[in-house]
Formats: C-alpha cells, structure tokens, sequence
C-alpha cells in the first residue's frame, strides 16, 4: 500500500476515533501535518496518533515526522468566553491581564492606527480566551445547556459584513469588543443574557 493510501487511511481512523475532522498531508521531506479543528487538545490527539502508529496497519507512517496542529474556531471562541463569563472569572481575568500589561509597560498602537476600544482589556480578553480555547478540548462544545443561547448571541454580535459582499464573517476580533462593552456596562443598564446583544447594537 502506498504512503498517501495509508495517510488517508490513518486520517479517517483519526477522525472516527475523535469524532472531528482530520486531515494528514505531505509538507517536504519526511514532514507531514495533521491538522483538525477544535476537538481534543494536542496532547490528547498526539497520544491516538502514537496508538495508531504503533498497530500493523500504518507501518508506511511510522518513520515520518508528523506535526500536530489544531485550530480553533470562532464558536469555540465564544463558548469559551460564555463558560468563562457564566463562572465569573471573566472580569477578573480581564482585569488582571490589563494590569499586568501595564506594570510591564506594554504600549497600545497609537490612535489612528487601532480603534479607540482596542485598549489593554481588550488585549487581556483575547489572551484569556485564546489560552482556554488551548486547555480545552471540544472548547466549541457549550459547558452549560444555559450558555448555547449567550454563544449564540455572542457569534451574532460578532459578525460583519466589512466588505459589503453580503457574505458577513465573524470574528473574534469583534466578539471581544462587544462582549467587553457588555461587561463594562452598568449592570443595571441591561439585563445579562442580552449584554452582548445590545453591546453590539450600540457599537454599530
């Protein structure tokens, strides 16, 4: 059997194993790159990699050099920053990120070249959100039932059509900022589960 046959082979045993999609393809050299989105963390996708290989049907991969890669996506962003906001250590986490990048002196781009909300918390939610979309595996899956309604609000907020090409993506760019504004609102401006709604409406 050939290397590619059993490339694609041990891709989809991958993808079967870990219930997400998974993709194994030739760089240069020896090098090949697994790469799948959202899912098990790497560590846990590099151990069923080493399981498969150790078997008798993938004996053509073995004495490659296979790279583990996982991205995440936008829902993953935001179901992280619902679980992460619904468990209360969002606004810490917010605030002691803005505080560490200012005690080490960290400067923001000049005005004109960032947009006025691109400030050290907005910094600080995208690093806490970006660290546990790492930690976590399935991170696009919701924690709570509760949160699916918020996520799905948030990725609403989220979305733009920049380009006016009537195909809106979303980003976590602009989920930040509208969830960010959520937060600083008074809290009795607006009740919770319509935050980053209205966050949004207003920034627009």
């Amino acid at each position: 059997m050939s290397r590619s046959r059993q490339a694609a082979l041990l891709a989809r045993h991958l993808s079967e194993v870990t219930g997400v999609n998974v993709e194994l393809y030739y760089h240069s050299g020896t090098r090949w790159i697994l790469g799948w989105t959202d899912g098990p963390r790497w560590e846990e996708m590099r151990g069923h990699l080493d399981t498969a290989l150790a078997g008798y049907r993938y004996v053509e991969m073995r004495d490659r050099k296979i790279d583990c890669h996982r991205s995440t996506s936008e829902r993953a962003w935001a179901a992280r920053a619902i679980a992460s906001r619904r468990e209360g250590a969002l606004g810490p986490a917010i605030a002691e990120g803005a505080a560490w990048r200012r005690s080490l002196g960290v400067e923001l781009p000049r005005m004109g070249v960032r947009d006025p909300s691109e400030t050290h918390e907005y910094y600080a939610l995208l690093r806490h959100v970006g660290e546990l979309c790492e930690q976590t595996a399935y991170p696009d899956r919701a924690s709570a039932p509760e949160d699916e309604p918020l996520i799905e609000q948030l990725l609403a907020a989220g979305t733009r059509d920049r380009a006016n090409t009537g195909h809106p993506t979303v980003s976590e760019y602009d989920m930040a900022k509208a969830l960010l504004a959520g937060e600083q609102a008074p809290a009795g401006d607006q009740p919770p589960k319509l935050a980053v709604v209205r966050a949004a409406e207003e920034g627009r």
